[in-house]
């Protein structure tokens, strides 16, 4: 995968640093993957929440993005990030008082 990118010029992964790159020595990379996680502040109905449960767990136990791209675990890291569909709209908070 790598070699591709670099094969095609799309990316330069030899070193940033003049003594290194000099000799044409691979520089530090690492890839980032964006994954949605279904956030509970979601407000949906029965159906469309089984749906949703149903989709990412579908997604847990199939292919994962780094392996389908073919990049090595050593260079990835995985960012999560919330999915929020329809938010929360009547939210009854209560202060407690000490």
């Amino acid at each position: 995968m790598v070699e591709d990118l670099v094969a095609n010029m799309e990316v330069n992964i030899t070193s940033r640093y003049e003594s290194l790159a000099s000799n044409n020595t691979v520089g530090d990379f690492q890839f980032m993957v964006m994954e949605k996680y279904l956030s509970q502040d979601n407000e949906l109905p029965f159906f469309e929440r089984v749906i949703m449960k149903l989709y990412f767990w579908i997604k847990e136990i199939g292919l994962s993005e780094e392996r389908g791209f073919g990049l090595d675990a050593s260079n990835v890291t995985v960012e999560k990030f919330p999915l929020i569909v329809t938010p929360v709209t009547n939210l009854k908070l209560r202060r407690i008082e000490e």
